[in-house]
């Protein structure tokens, strides 16, 4: 007998985890006002004699606009600082509805964040964004439903939800420690690596306040990797981090996920306890690494221990051990897991093709898989089925049966994104996914004019179609003559090397202003038309020339079907 599909449910810790969160503005100290699950982040206003200073800023200028709004029932005060703690979006996109561009232009208002973070904006929103939009989408649900048949929220804060994306760069960055004084109040800015490479933290001596940004990643154990993708984090470096936030005998913490802790007790008890469950994942994995076990061995030997699994901070909704470990062996050891079958395994159809018919062919699997869904076995169940639809994208049984199990599987979980990822895969596998406009390469107009030229088009270096250019060898010069910007890109026989002046061999140099330059990103121009209109000139060559320059390449914002469950 086919096994029923499943109600919709949520697991109650989960349930009750995510059912605190809910929107309010804390104030602390008189002058400290964070704004609490407006977002799946937190940002803090801190009040001054004449002005107010803005640490973070949301995910979109939808909730930023609220947010701004009930800070200015507040104090009238006017913003004379941003700071950016790290360069993720959900902590940098919202600054056009604090502040406008023109005033930060005319140094009205400052903007400070670490020297690199405009670098690692252009890395997560341009080298690789395509799918690592694609699979945030999975990891945070945000094609799900919000309730119980979907998506509860991220973890580490609410439900997430597109939104208008802006970005205003810092106007200063540093590295290390910046002392500043704003408003009358007096501040540090830290870089405390953890979370991100850039990740900072603001310190008012004289209050004992500590805002950690994500360095603490809210009421939940952390992502030591998401699994929408990311760099190595180092466990060590993260809780290395840690002990430099304790070293402050911060009294009052105030992090950018999950609700300020006050008393230096209570904020020691959570810093200290987060730092060990990091370390405990580091160290023990680490140890059996040493023994010759591979990740998939580690994963179920090395648990958080009982005294830390307790703890209200490190409930494993957002981040997990099973899903960190990995992560670890890679980023110590690599790939590889010691096995020479897998250094040139069989293409993925042909094994399936093969596995299916060793297994008594498809009939048989799917009789074996839907018995086991019966059963209460949902994790054999989408295994089974995942041969057919690797040997058959188009076995519609397969898929809809695979889905079924995920739905199962996905209801039971109590970490947030294990269970966004199984019900949008589901999705997917049924064909009712939505993905249009997910995946996109640059994000928004309203992104990429915060954007610096150099990086923009040092984007296009990993868009290039080198199959197309192996007997062709130019350079392209760009210059923006609103801002003085300038760089060129030399396509040789297969490769793109970025420059970052104009060299005096180039071929052609396209001059633009910025806005322009936009728009024939976004495809609102053509180059042909917008040279014979004159918002482009060009030195050198015909516009027929850089046409073909530019047509090796694969056009900005092309949204390219991304699979990631039907594969």
């Amino acid at each position: 007998m086919p096994a029923q599909d499943p109600s919709p449910s949520v697991h109650p810790e989960l349930a009750a985890h995510q059912a605190a969160m809910e929107k309010r503005i804390y104030s602390i100290g008189g002058r400290y006002h964070m704004a609490f699950a407006y977002a799946v982040s937190n940002c803090t206003m801190i009040e001054g004699d004449d002005g107010v200073i803005l640490v973070d800023t949301l995910t979109s200028v939808e909730s930023a606009e609220t947010v701004a709004a009930a800070f200015r029932e507040i104090t009238p005060k006017p913003i004379k600082a941003i700071i950016y703690t790290h360069f993720h979006a959900d902590h940098v996109s919202g600054a056009k509805a604090f502040v406008s561009e023109d005033d930060v232009a005319a140094g009205k208002v400052k903007i400070y964040g670490h020297q690199d973070l405009t670098d690692h904006v252009l890395r997560d929103v341009g080298l690789i964004a395509p799918v690592l939009g694609r699979r945030a989408l999975y990891q945070f649900g945000m094609r799900l439903p919000i309730g119980e048949d979907g998506t509860l929220g991220a973890g580490l804060g609410p439900p997430q939800r597109p939104g208008t994306r802006t970005f205003i760069a810092p106007t200063d960055t540093f590295t290390g420690i910046l002392k500043l004084e704003i408003a009358g109040v007096a501040l540090e800015i830290h870089h405390v690596p953890s979370e991100t490479e850039d990740q900072c933290m603001v310190w008012v001596p004289e209050d004992k306040v500590l805002l950690s940004g994500d360095a603490v990643q809210g009421e939940t154990f952390p992502n030591i990797y998401a699994l929408r993708g990311t760099r190595f984090r180092d466990p060590m470096v993260w809780a290395d981090g840690m002990e430099t936030l304790r070293g402050f005998g911060p009294e009052t913490l105030i992090p950018h996920h999950g609700r300020p802790v006050e008393g230096a007790g209570a904020v020691d008890d959570v810093l200290v306890n987060y730092r060990d469950a990091i370390q405990y994942l580091h160290d023990q994995t680490l140890r059996w690494m040493n023994k010759g076990m591979t990740p998939d061995e580690i994963k179920d030997r090395v648990v958080m221990p009982d005294h830390l699994k307790s703890h209200p901070w490190l409930g494993e909704y957002y981040g997990s051990y099973k899903h960190g470990i990995p992560a670890v062996y890679a980023g110590y050891l690599g790939w590889f897991d010691g096995d020479p079958v897998n250094l040139d395994p069989l293409p993925w159809v042909e094994r399936a093709e093969r596995y299916v018919a060793m297994m008594g062919g498809r009939d048989n699997i799917l009789e074996t898989a839907e018995k086991a869904l019966a059963d209460g076995d949902s994790r054999w169940t989408a295994d089974l089925a995942t041969w057919l639809v690797r040997a058959d994208l188009d076995d519609t049984e397969a898929r809809t049966l695979k889905a079924r199990a995920l739905r199962h599987w996905g209801y039971d979980q109590k970490n947030t994104t294990w269970r966004n990822w199984a019900l949008t895969s589901a999705m997917e596998l049924e064909g009712t996914l939505d993905m249009a406009a997910a995946g996109m390469v640059l994000g928004s107009p309203e992104q990429v004019s915060g954007y610096p030229l150099e990086g923009v088009m040092r984007i296009m270096t990993v868009r290039l179609m080198a199959e197309n250019t192996f007997d062709y060898h130019r350079t392209l010069g760009f210059q923006a003559g609103d801002t003085g910007e300038a760089c060129a890109l030399e396509i040789r026989r297969g490769i793109c090397r970025f420059h970052d002046a104009v060299p005096d061999s180039a071929d052609w140099v396209l001059k633009f202003d910025r806005p322009t330059l936009t728009e024939w990103m976004f495809g609102q121009i053509s180059v042909e038309d917008a040279l014979a209109d004159h918002r482009m000139q060009l030195d050198g060559g015909d516009g027929a020339m850089v046409t073909e320059f530019l047509s090796k390449f694969e056009p900005f914002n092309q949204a390219d079907p991304i699979a990631i469950s039907v594969r």
